[in-house]
Parts: structure tokens; sequence; C-alpha cells
């Protein structure tokens, strides 16, 4: 059983560090929280630090209050902190005071203690460590004595002050201190003024000033400004700036009126500090003694370098540090050659930022001897300009200007080389035309001499054509006058028209072209056709002018994926076998009128535009064309371009769903190309890459009654060719079978042949999805057509048809009357468009069925006489095709004949199979 006041268990535990405690000095008690606060317990540092005996303090002092009899305050404000910790629910409770000791001194202690849980006999017990803070009060005190010392040491320096000070609560507005010379200038004592409002003694308001509610005031900087005070009757220049004054916020004033010579001296540092301003510079002192400790300084000084007062003072020790290790000797060199000579100097140095940005200064120095120094200290003065940009600006205005004379002497020297060249490419078929005509000339009655001299002058005219076109449409490109005319385009009509124009080039150099399709599964888009033509016709024509005769020639059409549903990503690879071009001209090759240092091609004619022109084309249709070549072994060009889909809506050919078809090649990548566009059209399809397998395939297929819907069969291939196959076939199996011929040339010399052997259809490379559907549809029916016609059509629908032509040039009329009449036509003329639309008035409706016109004509151009025809009153006037027939050959114009109501626009010189193709069209 516990006896009262017998330590608890927690006390007990608190015991067993009891040596540790007192070892490092803390006093520690367990009280009882009734109103004398009874000990109950107390370790032995407790007791001691009082200087009574532990028996001697519990025999005398059985409670707080006993200990501080005759100090009723003390115990009053250790009762207090305990009753209000309660009362707010707290367990901490701290406070200080004085601690009675034995001897009848005092010391003050500090008294932190924890409200635990425990009760004794209905009371709260609190534990409680009491410590010794007698030096930190004797310090505190010291302090406070000696900031009254120093405080009034301030106030009697404030008050020998020559000029007026006061000093004001920035809340209250409360005076707080005034000195001498502002009691004489109010006419007033201090006792008078003190305690009163600052802006009702001062200037005799009512509420309080902009001063006393200036918001720009701080503790760091001084506020100055100029103040009439009506009040008084002067003038004041005045320093504001907020300090703590006797822990009160408060502001400062400092003045002087216009009377004293403070004053006055304040106003010449005003217009010194004014003036130094207006230097866009900074100014500096330095030392000529050492000629690197800077004295004072100025202006932007600080603010170009980056640099506060303080941290030039501690950082760079008010050296000339900042100046750039690499120009400091060079700057000190200066300072003291102008020491010795007196003259001054202008040069430019390097300084370093505190950030550590590297500025260029230009910098004027001049010498004060000690004589001459108001305190006798030899001194340079310095005035430096931040000149950084200007000189950055020179400086790229100079490479600029170097690099513009670069770019021109290359250009100068390009174009001078290229008018070099041109002149001999256009005198080259000039000649031959002219030469060709003196000969058909002197031979008007050998026909045969006559017609190959024209063959020649067509073949020379048409080279010059396309030098003049390449040079005028670089020129357009190079001015940005050309734009990009969007349509709905077909790819495979695009490569058939590229593949027929080169082909005849590529059959006279014996050179092998392949053309391979993979993965297009939108053939149908919308870009500009005749600039995706022209890119075409660059790179094909490149490569054949470029690989000898029996090379190889390859064209390889992708398309990839792209994250916009709306748009394709189509890739174009131009590859040969030919010469190559070096790496060092591979980084000019687009450059216009750039042509390789090499004698292998001196003779080969060209402007050097066509791949400057392909580029800015490209360019423009936002895709990208890389090249790889090395010498010897051919160039690879990659053209990659996103083209807008027409988003036509695919018939699925459910006809041909699941029908099987063989396809018979002895190129690998036709026959898995042609594999996946028969996939994607539903068929089943196989293939094999031999004539002897393709039989074999068949006869199986025959005898277990399960024949192919069809064989698409290539014509060339080694050991049993084309022919031969379908020879066998058809003596196995009969003509149920249909066989259809593939081939990348041209199979009009072929055509009869496999016919007569038991071809049914023919289809040319490459191999394009809508191709392959339109052929395979022929077939669809339970029997197979009587014919497959194959004749080129001939221009039947020409005949009798009537055309007026409206051309202003009697030669060119000349030709284009006997051309379009050869072929069964028509034709009336009128030598401009104003007589064009008076016969085409006159005439009676649907008299003429095209009118012919072309655009540069006197009296009305052909613009103005298709406007004119369109207006007309009368049915065919809105209907009759009108055709132009113009040397404007650029889209740009194309789309002005449009506008002004023309149904096409066709090149001079005329190519008489596209005008009829055009005719045909419109007479639909």
């Amino acid at each position: 059983m516990k006896q009262q006041g017998e330590p608890s268990a927690e006390l007990n535990a608190v015991m067993g560090y009891n040596a540790l405690i007192d070892s490092v000095g803390i006093n520690v008690c367990k009280l009882l929280l009734d109103d004398d606060l009874t000990i109950l317990w107390g370790n032995d540092n407790f007791y001691k630090s009082s200087g009574f005996t532990q028996a001697e303090y519990k025999s005398l002092f059985p409670t707080i209050k006993a200990y501080y009899a005759g100090n009723g305050d003390e115990f009053f404000r250790i009762r207090h902190a305990f009753d209000s910790s309660l009362a707010r629910g707290e367990k901490l409770v701290k406070t200080s005071c004085r601690r009675p000791l034995k001897n009848g001194d005092h010391a003050w202690i500090s008294i932190n203690a924890m409200i635990t849980d425990e009760e004794h006999e209905g009371r709260r017990v609190a534990l409680a460590v009491y410590s010794d803070i007698s030096d930190v009060t004797k310090l505190r005190a010291e302090r406070d004595r000696l900031l009254d010392e120093k405080t009034r040491y301030f106030e009697w320096m404030m008050d020998e002050y020559v000029g007026n000070i006061y000093i004001a609560d920035v809340e209250t507005y409360e005076l707080l201190f005034l000195n001498k010379t502002s009691c004489a200038t109010l006419h007033m004592t201090k006792e008078e003024g003190l305690g009163r409002k600052c802006y009702e003694v001062i200037q005799g308001l009512n509420s309080p000033c902009p001063f006393c509610n200036n918001a720009e005031l701080t503790e760091e900087d001084v506020c100055a400004w100029e103040f009439d005070n009506p009040n008084l009757e002067k003038r004041f220049m005045i320093r504001d700036r907020l300090i703590n004054w006797q822990g009160r916020k408060s502001r400062i004033e400092l003045s002087h009126d216009m009377l004293s010579a403070e004053y006055k001296l304040a106003k010449k540092d005003l217009e010194r500090e004014a003036i130094l301003k207006t230097i866009p510079g900074g100014l500096a002192r330095v030392d000529a003694r050492d000629c690197e400790t800077v004295m004072w300084y100025g202006g932007n000084f600080l603010e170009m370098l980056g640099y506060t007062a303080e941290q030039f003072a501690t950082e760079l020790n008010s050296k000339c540090a900042y100046v750039h290790p690499d120009d400091a000797e060079r700057a000190a060199a200066l300072m003291r050659s102008i020491s010795e000579t007196g003259e001054y100097n202008v040069s430019e140095f390097r300084f370093v930022c505190r950030s550590g940005e590297v500025k260029l200064l230009m910098v004027t120095f001049c010498y004060v001897s000690a004589e001459d120094s108001w305190d006798g200290i030899p001194s340079i003065y310095s005035v430096g300009l931040d000149v950084t940009e200007e000189r950055q600006e020179q400086e790229r205005q100079r490479k600029a200007l170097e690099d513009a004379y670069q770019s021109l002497h290359v250009a100068n020297l390009a174009k001078s080389n290229f008018l070099s060249s041109m002149s001999h490419d256009i005198r080259t078929p000039m000649n031959a035309i002219i030469g060709m005509t003196a000969i058909a000339k002197a031979n008007l009655f050998e026909p045969e001499k006559v017609s190959g001299c024209l063959n020649k002058i067509n073949v020379s005219s048409r080279h010059l054509l396309r030098l003049i076109n390449e040079v005028l449409d670089m020129s357009k490109i190079e001015s940005g006058k050309v734009d990009l005319m969007l349509e709905d385009v077909s790819l495979p009509d695009v490569v058939d028209d590229i593949v027929s124009m080169c082909r005849p080039l590529m059959q006279d150099k014996q050179q092998a072209f392949k053309v391979n399709i993979f993965n297009v599964r939108n053939e149908h888009v919308i870009t500009d056709g005749d600039r995706l033509r022209q890119v075409f016709t660059n790179l094909l024509s490149n490569a054949i002018k470029y690989t000898p005769e029996g090379g190889k020639i390859s064209l390889t059409i992708n398309e990839l994926n792209s994250e916009i549903d709306s748009q394709g990503r189509y890739e174009f690879i131009f590859a040969d076998n030919g010469i190559g071009m070096p790496e060092e001209y591979m980084q000019h090759i687009f450059e216009p009128f750039a042509r390789a240092n090499d004698e292998s091609i001196s003779k080969i004619q060209g402007t050097g535009l066509g791949l400057a022109i392909t580029q800015n084309i490209v360019q423009m249709m936002n895709g990208t064309i890389e090249v790889q070549s090395r010498p010897g072994e051919g160039s690879t060009f990659t053209v990659t371009v996103p083209l807008a889909l027409q988003m036509r809506e695919e018939q699925e050919p459910e006809e041909l769903a699941g029908l099987p078809v063989l396809v018979v090649d002895d190129e690998l990548a036709v026959c898995e190309s042609a594999t996946m566009l028969l996939q994607e059209l539903g068929m089943r399809s196989s293939w094999v890459m031999s004539g002897a397998e393709a039989v074999e395939r068949v006869v199986e297929a025959h005898q277990r009654q399960d024949d192919f819907y069809a064989v698409i069969l290539d014509w060339k291939m080694p050991d049993m060719d084309g022919l031969e196959t379908v020879k066998v076939i058809r003596r196995q199996v009969g003509s149920k079978v249909p066989i259809i011929i593939i081939s990348a040339y041209d199979y009009s010399n072929i055509e009869k042949e496999f016919i007569d052997a038991g071809a049914d259809a023919f289809i040319s490379k490459p191999l394009f999805k809508s191709k392959m559907l339109h052929v395979l549809q022929l077939f669809c029916d339970a029997y197979k057509a009587d014919a497959i016609e194959t004749l080129p059509e001939q221009h039947i629908y020409l005949e009798g048809k009537r055309v007026l032509l409206a051309e202003d040039n009697e030669l060119n009329s000349e030709i284009a009357v006997e051309l379009l009449e050869m072929h069964g036509l028509t034709v009336e003329t009128a030598e401009n468009g104003l007589l064009a639309v008076e016969r085409f008035k006159k005439s009676l409706p649907g008299y003429y069925d095209a009118v012919l016109m072309d655009i540069q004509m006197p009296v009305m151009d052909g613009y103005e006489a298709t406007a004119a025809i369109r207006a007309l009153p009368r049915p065919d006037a809105a209907s009759v095709p009108i055709l132009a027939l113009t040397a404007n050959a650029f889209v740009t114009d194309a789309g002005k004949a449009k506008n002004a109501g023309m149904n096409d626009h066709i090149t001079k010189p005329i190519n008489l199979e596209v005008l009829f193709a055009s005719l045909r069209r419109w007479w639909k």
C-alpha cells in the first residue's frame, strides 16, 4: 500500500534518471496544483540550487507559496501561469521569475512545466523544470544599458545637428523626438511639441500629409525631395527614411531650409547627380598610386557591373578586379602611362559582371595630379560607356556583309557559268533548227529528206522549249509568284503519263526501267498534278541523262502510315545505277545553276535548274527530298510528301470476293505486291515465279474442278516466257480460264500474237489496285466478251466539227489551220479577240462546236473575248467549249483562264493529242 507522499511509479522512473539529471544541472520538482502549489518531490539539484539542504528545504518550505513568503508577486506570477494553462486546457506551462536564495540574494529562473494526467487527492499534478537564466538576464540588462547609453549619445548627436530632425510614429503620427534646431524652426520647446501630431506641429494641418503616408519609405533607402512649407513660409530640402525608435516603427526626417548653407550644398549635390545621370555610363575615380583602388564611383557604375555597393566593397574590395583578366594588365599599363604623361586616353576594355556576363566598355581616362586633387591624392578619373550591343551589331553587320559578298560572288560565278552553258545549250538546238530548215528548203521535192528534217526540227524545238521553260519556272519560283493549284489527281494517271513520256528515251539508251508499287491504299489525292508531274519528270530525266546505255532505273511508290485520317504520306524513290555524284557536290546539288565539275557530264545538256525547281516544289508541298549517291554506283532520290485524300467511298467489289487468282512473274516484288492488291479486293491470291509452275498450278486446279478465276501473267520470263505459257495453258485446259498479260512495256507490237495464242486482256505496269479491279471486272459475267478492243481509237469524233480559231500571229494561225484540217476539222479564223466575239455573235446557235482562243492579242485579249462570249444572250454562249491556246505555261495562267470562263488551258507549241483529248472530253 503506497503511503501518502510516496513516489509513484512514474516518479520512480524519473528518480531512476536522477543522477543523470543532476549531472547536467537540471532542477526538477513535482507539484500538486492546489492553492499553495505543494511540493510532492524534488531532485537533489532542485534543493541544492536554492542554497538549502534537502532536509532544511522540506522542513521550512512544504509549498511554493511558503518558499516565496515575502515575494508574493513572484508566487502570483507562477500560480497565474499554471491557472491560465489549466483554463485553456493546455498541458505545457512556461514562465520566468526571480528565485530567492538562502544567502539573501536571488537568481533569475525559467520554469517549464508539464501538467500530467496523474491526480493526487483530487488535484492535478505537474512536473516542473527550473533553469537558471541569471546570466542571460544580466546580459539583457547590460544590453539595455548600452542601448540606453547609445540612444542618449544618438540623441545628443541629433540635438547638435545643424539641420532640423523630427522623429514621428508612422501609425499614430505622434512626434517622438525634436532636436534643438527643429525647436528653433518651430518656435517651441521640446515639451510643447512631443506627443503632438507631426502634421499639426510642422505644417499646421488637421490631417496627415503625403509625407506621413509615404508608401515609398523603407529602412534601406532614403527618400529626398524639396517642399514649400506654407506654415513656416520657407522651402526645405527633406530626407526621410524608416527607423525603429525605442521599439516603435517611426519616420525620421532631416531637413534644411533654403537659407542654410547645407541647403545650398544639397542643391549643388542634386545638380551634380543630375549631370552625372545624363551620362549613359559609369564613372569611377581610381587611386593613381596603385592603379587599382576605386576611391569613388557614380552614374551607372554599379548597375553596369551588376553589384550592390556592399557587394562591390566586400567581394571586390573596391578594386578594379572587374576588368577582364586578359585586359587587366593593359588597363593598368595605360593608367600608369597617363599618370606620367598627363594626357587623356580612350580605349576599349572587357568588363566581367557579377553574373559572369562579359561587357565591352569604351573607357575615357583623365589624370589629376596630387597638387590639383581636392584631397591631395593623385587620381585617374574615368567614364565607361557600354558598347557591347553596338560592337555585336557591327560584327553582325560585318559578317552579314561578308556573307552577302560571298553569296553574291558565288551567285555571280554560278550565273556566269550558267549563261555560258545556256549559250551553248540554246545555240545547239537553234543551230539544228536553222540548219534543218535550210536543208528542207533546198530539198522541197524530196519528201523523205524533208520529213527527216522536220522530225529533227521537232525534236530540237521541244528541247529548246524545255530549256526556256526551266529558266522561266525558276524565275517564277525565286520571285515567289508560284502557287499550288489544288485539284483531284489520280496517282495511276500521273505515273502512266510520266512512264509514257520517259519510256521512249529509256528505250533509245536500252535502259531497264521498273516501277514498284507497295501498299498504296489511296490512289486518289488532292494536290497540284502538274507540279507533281514536274517533280517526277525532272528526277526521271536526270536518271536517264546520267545513267549510261544498258543501265537500270527504278521508281518505287510507297504509302506510309499517316497520323491524319484525311491525309496520306507518300514516298517516291527514284533510283539508278548511273555515274553517281561525289560527296562535295552533293552539298550543292539543289543550288540553282549548280553542275558537277566532271568531264564525263560536260557534254550533257542541261540548265542546272531542274533539281533546284524540284526541291522548291517539294517544299511548297510541305515535303522533303533526300539524296544518296556514290560515284560510279548511282544515285537515289527519295521524295516524301503529305497529300490530302479525296476521301472517296470505296466500292467493295462484292462480285470478286473469294475468287481465286494466280499471279505469275519472275520478280518476287511484283508477285508480292500484286498478291497484296488482290487480297485488298477480297480475292484469294497465290503466286509462282515461272511459266512451268503456272501451267502446273492451272492444270491441278482444273482437274479438281476449282479453276482460277483469272491468271495474271508476265509476258517476259526466263525459260518459258509468257507467250509459250499462254499456249500451253490453252492446250491443257482450253479457253475457260481468262489470262491477263502484264507488261512494263508498250505491248502494241505483241498484242496480236498474244491474242492469237489465247490471251484475253492486257494490263500495264505499275499494277495499281484500280487497274487490277477494272480488268478483273471485265470477266465477272459467266461468259467471256466476244472481243476486247485493243486498237487505238482514231479521231473519228473530229469529223464535221467546226471550230473558231482566234490567233493574231499569221504564221501560227496558218500552221494551226493546216494541222486541224488534216484531222477532219473545219476551221474559221479571227485576227483578234474582238473579231472572234463578232463572228460568234453573228453565227447561228450551235454553229461553232468549239472556240480556240489565243490569250495575248491586240484590240481585245483572250480573257476579255471569252468573258464577252459568255455574256451573250444566246443558249450556246455558256456551253460552247472555249480552250486557251497560249505560250503562258504557268499554273497561275491556267487559273486565270478558268476564272475567265475558259474550259481548258493548252500550251504552245500545240500538242495535238492533248488538244484532241480535251475536245473529246468537252464534246461528250
